[in-house]
């Protein structure tokens, strides 16, 4: 798909030059204010039109990692619906609805490889590609067209990592065709992530939990450096305090953290800056995807509403390729396995007061959520939201 989108994010040096000037002006990036009625975090009237919505959206489905090799294979359902996405004989990733087209059993079950997809409850066959290749006792369905029960195919691009996927609900088309347009051109130019996420050697590890936590509170919990003194303050000391540099592309938003040894910088050559970065870089892909990129490993997080107070959320970590020339400078490359711990801890820190925010929706005492000018990554996202759900 050819888009005509420019991300046009800041470059290693000039996030760094904007992360010093921080630092000395005791500064950090600013934007909107933005009041978020807590009604819209517990209303399932509310929840049941961002559903709607979101299946009629461009969305992350996988990273790219997920199925490396032909015939692989992995399932997940998305805003509710049953999918799976798979690698061809000719290398091309798929993805389609996780239905049999007999009598409807969920094909994949689980991640796997394999040279054709068997449904294990009548044995209908398909090839990689979707297509009916084989219907034991064919004979006792006179009226069967194999070539049209292939499996249904759900709209998809590989791009720079990941596999984005269109709309998943048959009627998808009811939001305007420039929002689903728009957004998916975003999705589909790996520009503003390609350098930050790639090469990737492969998956370390896929953790799966539901949620008592409302998904648009899960997406916030990653777009602020506001709670890091408080939140995180015996597990990220190398951190600052509330200090972020934030950018958005279309509906979507780069957030990078700096660590404070980005300070030693300061005499080096700028040309000594690109790619060695002390940071890490957190990108919300609108709606529900969250890409980290930590210098030796890249995170996506994959948030999908199952109800108004519950979500179910997926952790694809991942190594990256290269590590000893993305450590920053004078600093030991860590153990991948030690650091992807070190990093569910921190996120389980984050879990653990965003269900204390959901626990506080219910006690009456807010009718908004106060996001500061230092939160203004989430006021983008809302009002994202807010739009195109006032278009649908």
């Amino acid at each position: 798909m050819t888009s005509t989108t420019d991300p046009r994010l800041a470059d290693d040096v000039e996030i760094v030059r904007r992360v010093l000037a921080h630092v000395d002006g005791g500064t950090t990036d600013e934007g909107a204010p933005w009041r978020e009625p807590v009604e819209n975090y517990l209303d399932p009237h509310r929840f049941a039109q961002e559903i709607d919505l979101l299946r009629a959206m461009p969305s992350v489905f996988v990273p790219s990692a997920a199925i490396p090799n032909q015939g692989d294979h992995v399932e997940r359902v998305t805003f509710g619906v049953p999918l799976f996405a798979v690698r061809g004989h000719d290398q091309r990733a798929r993805v389609f609805r996780n239905a049999c087209r007999h009598r409807g059993f969920a094909l994949v079950e689980d991640a796997g490889c394999s040279h054709a997809l068997v449904c294990r409850y009548h044995g209908w066959t398909y090839r990689l590609d979707g297509s009916l290749a084989h219907v034991p006792h064919a004979d006792a369905f006179p009226d069967l067209d194999m070539a049209a029960r292939g499996l249904v195919e759900v709209p998809s691009y590989e791009v720079d990592g990941l596999i984005v996927i269109g709309a998943t609900s048959p009627d998808g088309n009811r939001v305007p065709r420039p929002d689903a347009d728009d957004a998916m051109a975003w999705l589909t130019n790996g520009t503003a992530w390609r350098d930050k996420l790639l090469p990737i050697d492969g998956v370390l590890s896929v953790e799966s939990y539901q949620l008592a936590i409302n998904w648009k509170v899960l997406v916030e919990q990653f777009l602020e450096g506001y709670h890091i003194r408080w939140t995180h303050k015996e597990t990220l000391p190398h951190l600052y305090d509330n200090l972020t540099v934030i950018e958005t592309f279309g509906p979507n938003s780069r957030v990078t953290f700096p660590y404070c040894e980005i300070e030693q910088l300061r005499d080096r050559p700028e040309a000594t800056w690109v790619g060695r970065l002390p940071a890490t870089f957190v990108y919300h892909l609108f709606p529900n995807v969250i890409v980290g990129a930590f210098p030796p490993l890249a995170q996506v997080v994959v948030i999908d509403p199952v109800d108004v107070g519950h979500s179910e959320v997926i952790y694809y970590t991942m190594t990256r390729a290269d590590v000893a020339s993305r450590i920053p400078l004078d600093v030991e490359p860590p153990d991948p396995a030690e650091l992807a711990d070190y990093i569910s801890r921190v996120v389980a820190e984050d879990n653990a007061v965003s269900a204390g925010v959901q626990r506080g929706f219910r006690a009456g005492a807010n009718k908004f959520v106060e996001f500061g000018r230092h939160e203004s990554a989430i006021g983008h996202f809302h009002t994202n939201l807010r739009d195109r759900l006032g278009h649908f």
